[in-house]
């Protein structure tokens, strides 16, 4: 729960109704909503989920070596509120989808500027939050592959030469690498996002290549939504396609995924930082992707060793935990051993745990967004009961 507070990007929404999802009533319709979302769904809860025609494999707990048991008592948790407001968990063990369940609860959509109670399941796109920022650092390493991106070295400032005069001393040392590493030592508040969405695209750069330098750059870990966006821009500036574009051609698109949002402010700027609103099961689709050191179908997406500097620990933000490229590192033990985890993680809830040793992924969409005290966190089902599940 230590980091929870971080992932907060202080998106208001308001309260509108859309046909699509239902009125917040929670003390009259939130227990009918469980039966419905809990029956007549064949492959989800504990049975083995259905194999779809979207790559992914399917097997049962026990053949993968994880206690169907310990995943049932998850299960109950969850649906006797001990773990607030979970929309839906995945479990993948060594490339098998072992469990799949989805359940109603308050909910928001960015887009839309709506807040209630939605249904989810399958097909449902959610809120990723800064899961987006995971997606964006991908997109990046892609570009470094293809050379246009020449070095992750280049200079943060080489790419927007009419506001070099911002520029001076050591924040011209600010290189891309310091961006993906939240390290670039610019003053950032995760307030401050709201000023990216005033006036145009040039302004919100100009606001961020601005703010004073409050540490020298690749020294202190500081997280920063500018830092992303600054990404996204960069590669619209090297590629000529803007990061909806890039991804749908050499990320998303490749694993086959064709079903999301991408939220657009205002003034024209996509929010790369927290914009993204996928399907459950294309967040494991993109799980698997660093999994299995950024191939796909045994298409090569990611080079191996930009996966691998991408979810090892650049530099450190807390005690047990760290950060790479717009990926977080943990360090935790679960019966009495030592747990080492990459994660990409968004406002809410929403995660994607990956454990490499155990070939391990667990995806979870929640509606917790702004909330740093809750007493459970998605993180804790993982420690709670998916390692402990583990049975070889």
């Amino acid at each position: 729960m230590g980091k929870s507070g971080q992932f907060r990007d202080l998106f208001k929404v308001k309260t509108a109704h859309e046909p699509n999802y239902w009125p917040l009533n929670f003390s009259v319709i939130f227990s009918c909503l469980i039966l419905l979302s809990c029956t007549g769904q064949p492959g989800l809860g504990l049975e083995q989920p259905p194999l779809l025609e979207d790559g992914i494999q399917v097997s049962t707990a026990r053949e993968v070596g994880l206690d169907p048991a310990m995943l049932q008592q998850m299960e109950d948790s969850i649906e006797a509120g001990r773990y607030s407001n979970i929309h839906s968990v995945l479990i993948l063990r060594h490339n098998r989808l072992v469990y799949e369940k989805y359940w109603p609860g308050h909910d928001q959509d960015r887009i839309r500027n709506w807040a209630g109670l939605a249904v989810h399941h399958r097909d449902s796109l959610h809120d990723i939050r800064s899961i987006t920022k995971s997606i964006t650092g991908a997109a990046v390493l892609i570009a470094l592959e293809q050379g246009a991106i020449k070095s992750l070295d280049q200079k943060v400032f080489d790419f927007f030469p009419d506001l070099a005069d911002y520029g001076e001393g050591k924040k011209k040392e600010i290189t891309l690498k310091h961006l993906l590493t939240m390290t670039s030592g610019l003053h950032w508040q995760e307030s401050d996002n709201d000023s990216l969405k005033q006036r145009n695209v040039a302004y919100a750069m100009d606001y961020i290549l601005r703010q004073p330098l409050v540490s020298d750059p690749g020294t202190v870990f500081r997280y920063s939504s500018a830092s992303t966006q600054l990404l996204a821009q960069i590669l619209e500036k090297s590629t000529g396609l803007d990061i909806e574009a890039f991804t749908a051609k050499y990320l998303l698109g490749p694993l086959g995924i064709t079903a999301y949002e991408w939220t657009r402010e205002d003034n024209g700027l996509i929010s790369a930082w927290a914009g993204l609103r996928m399907r459950s099961r294309d967040l494991l689709k993109f799980g698997m992707l660093y999994l299995g050191g950024g191939a796909w179908n045994n298409q090569a997406i990611i080079p191996p060793h930009l996966v691998e500097e991408s979810v090892r620990t650049h530099v450190t933000s807390g005690e047990s935990v760290g950060y790479g490229y717009q990926f977080w590192t943990l360090a935790d033990t679960v019966k009495g051993q030592p747990i080492h985890t990459f994660e990409a993680a968004g406002n809410g809830g929403q995660k994607i745990e990956i454990n490499r040793v155990e070939a391990l992924i667990m995806v979870v969409t929640a509606g917790n967004y702004d909330q740093a005290d809750l007493p459970k966190s998605p993180y804790d089902l993982y420690l709670d009961f998916v390692c402990p599940a583990i049975l070889d």
